[in-house]
């Protein structure tokens, strides 16, 4: 039996809406759940990216949202992954997508084999990347025989409507209340919030506070700073502006996020059932040159500070998403840490009014996921292999002083010398997402495992070549993306009605 009772909410918008039906979904009727929204905290949600990862699947079905749900009520459409288009000015274009572990031969994995082989590209090896080329997609199939049943797909999605669909699915057993927060009461002996003082008037206690109120952070900032807590700023805060619009969609349908290197920043296009999302960041001294290059008319334009705080639970407050981290969403992990941030919470959920034990295990695996998912995307600015360096822009060359990571470094050198994979306890992006970003990115190891010359050179290019051959016939008999979404969606519905 939870050793609390009472446990609120606060926020309006993505995080606070999953966050409130992951907790009534999860925890014990015994325990009140009250969501204290406000509108004005849905305004960055755009921050959170909009792709996710495969694993959004299973996680959306613990909150009883299923893919018809998704399909349903959301503009949502599938995923194999984001495509980078000459990637910082380079020649780097590439499928950042998602996949089950790679082939392997005698116990050595398809990289190696692909390096003896003299091949320059992983992807001639993947089938989502191959179907993407053309637009394909199709439901991977649970006959793990099946060429296909190796991809994994995530969604292209708004985050606003999965905001409202989460929203939608709230019980009676969740209170909502619509008002904001006038003050957030503390106890500066005991480093604990005792209550929030609301704008109708209410004054609201609870055992457990969660703050998603985004990267203002309303509660955990109050508490923090009233209580004079040394590790609740900011940590390798970086300024950028992003400018924001939704235009109608044409008949095309990408099964991926587009995303095109500029020399003020990148812009990604989000191919939705109805309309097109751009998102374009930059540096904030280029903002008017994005802007004209944005090509659309601005819902959003505004600066926002990506970073992260050294710790996201503090006496009896948990800040989640962007009131802990905000991710620049150039990758899907802006969502990804969302959803970690609440599974650990889930996880975590104190058992007495003393919660210094899970504070303490939730803190520690807070920060491996912010470091880790910051080696993967500051990957994507080491370009030392490459004969460019990266444009000598401002954004670029900001992005360039958080690659000198230690353990970042590492892997890198690792994978260079002999195509060792270095991987850390709790890694968000795994084995297959690190490969196909080295091959995207043009990391070529300079030799390969040795024991893969066990396998005879005639024998391995069989088998490559057999490889390339099956996944070039499953994906010519693949229907295109938008077929498959409308024949999909003709047939959902004729179920439902049934």
């Amino acid at each position: 039996m939870s050793g609390i009772k009472h446990i609120v909410i606060a926020g309006n918008g993505l995080a606070a809406n999953m966050t409130a039906l992951a907790l009534q979904q999860q925890l014990p009727p015994d325990i009140t759940l009250t969501l204290v929204s406000s509108a004005k905290h849905a305004d960055l949600d755009f921050l959170y990216g909009s792709t996710s990862v495969p694993d959004m699947y299973a996680f959306n079905l613990t909150l009883n949202v299923s893919e018809p749900d998704l399909l349903f009520n959301t503009n949502s459409t599938f995923c194999w992954g984001n495509y980078f288009d000459r990637w910082a000015m380079t020649s780097c274009s590439w499928l950042q997508g998602f996949h089950l572990p790679f082939p392997a031969m005698r116990g050595v994995g398809l990289h190696h084999f692909v390096t003896r082989h003299g091949e320059t590209e992983l992807a001639t090896y993947l089938i989502n990347a191959q179907a993407d080329k053309t637009g394909k997609f199709a439901h991977p199939p649970e006959d793990n025989r099946h060429p296909l049943s190796r991809a994994e797909y995530g969604y292209q999605f708004d985050a606003s409507a999965l905001s409202a669909l989460y929203a939608s699915k709230l019980s009676s057993k969740v209170t909502v209340i619509n008002a904001s927060i006038s003050e957030v009461v503390t106890d500066t002996g005991d480093i604990s919030i005792t209550g929030l003082q609301l704008t109708n008037g209410q004054r609201i206690e609870a055992d457990l506070y969660i703050d998603c109120t985004g990267p203002d952070a309303r509660l955990y900032s109050a508490l923090a700073q009233n209580n004079q807590a040394p590790k609740s700023r900011v940590e390798n805060a970086r300024t950028l502006f992003a400018i924001h619009s939704t235009r109608q969609r044409g008949e095309a349908l990408p099964t991926h996020r587009y995303i095109r290197a500029c020399e003020f920043g990148w812009q990604a296009d989000t191919y939705l059932r109805d309309s097109i999302q751009r998102l374009t960041v930059c540096s904030p001294e280029q903002k008017s040159q994005a802007i004209d290059a944005h090509g659309a008319q601005a819902s959003i334009a505004m600066a926002f500070s990506a970073g992260h705080r050294q710790q996201a639970w503090t006496g009896n407050c948990v800040a989640i998403g962007q009131a802990a981290s905000v991710i620049e969403p150039l990758t899907p992990a802006p969502l990804m840490m969302l959803m970690r941030d609440i599974q650990r919470l889930l996880e975590l959920i104190p058992i007495t009014n003393n919660m210094s034990v899970e504070a303490t295990e939730y803190n520690r695996r807070f920060i491996a996921d912010v470091e880790h998912t910051e080696l993967f995307q500051g990957a994507l600015f080491a370009l030392e292999h490459l004969p460019d360096s990266l444009p000598e822009h401002t954004y670029w060359q900001q992005a360039a002083q958080f690659v000198q990571i230690e353990k970042l470094t590492r892997k890198l050198t690792q994978y260079n010398h002999r195509g060792i994979l270095v991987s850390y306890d709790l890694e968000p992006f795994n084995e297959q997402e690190w490969l196909m970003l080295h091959s995207g990115m043009q990391r070529r190891p300079q030799t390969y495992d040795i024991v893969a010359d066990q396998v005879p050179r005639a024998e391995m290019a069989n088998q490559l070549n057999g490889m390339g051959n099956v996944i070039q016939q499953v994906v010519s008999q693949m229907p295109p993306h938008a077929i498959y979404l409308e024949k999909l969606m003709a047939y959902l519905s004729q179920k439902r009605s049934q």
